[in-house]
């Protein structure tokens, strides 16, 4: 079970994101010449809110959606984290686990998390909103560094709403804070070719099993 952290602050477009990186999961498992599960993606949401919109949104696309209510998976229920991984592990055994983070969790504490209670490796994809990006960087900097310091691949949200010239200098920012980092610019409401997914999931460097 290959886990993926979705990692992002709040707006930034992760859901957007989410559904087409797990719609192309989907259609991969069912292309790819080799064994696949019935269930090749579940997705693990984290919502503070005893109302998942998010939950509702993915579920009505047919997307297999398990649900953490209990409070932020990077501090306060890491033991409900751990227990939800193990849960979907027996009852599916998916072939990608999907991981949408809270707008204000730290995707890095969940991976330490899922590796040293869970003994579970996993890559995270962050997403960095270019229209907000000054503004964020300037109200919680530690915030924003620690959402992009360990993040595998980072995509620059909202290309669309800005301008080349301010695009490039958010991309150099943004790669400042973890130069390892795959820094993709796109527009999510756009969507992307199956190409382009492939590409992310390869940057993705997984730890636990080769692709």
């Amino acid at each position: 079970m290959k886990i993926i952290i979705l990692g992002g602050f709040l707006g930034s477009g992760k859901t957007t994101v989410l559904m087409q990186f797990g719609k192309y999961l989907i259609r991969r498992a069912g292309t790819e010449d080799k064994t696949s599960t019935d269930t090749p993606v579940v997705i693990l949401e984290n919502e503070i809110s005893e109302a998942g919109v998010d939950n509702q949104l993915l579920s009505s696309a047919n997307f297999t959606v398990q649900n953490i209510f209990a409070g932020c998976i990077c501090c306060t229920s890491t033991a409900s984290l751990c227990e939800s991984v193990k849960q979907i592990e027996n009852t599916w055994n998916p072939e990608f686990l999907l991981i949408e983070a809270t707008g204000m969790a730290y995707p890095d504490n969940i991976r330490d998390v899922l590796r040293e209670e869970a003994g579970k490796q996993a890559s995270i994809l962050a997403l960095a909103d270019a229209k907000r990006w000054k503004r964020v960087v300037r109200a919680m900097p530690q915030f924003v560094i620690s959402q992009l310091k360990d993040a595998d691949v980072i995509l620059v949200n909202k290309k669309d709403l800005v301008s080349p010239e301010e695009m490039e200098t958010v991309q150099k920012e943004v790669a400042g804070y973890h130069p390892g980092a795959e820094v993709i610019p796109v527009c999510a409401v756009e969507g992307h070719t199956d190409a382009f997914w492939e590409k992310v999931l390869q940057a993705l460097r997984f730890e636990q099993t080769e692709l």
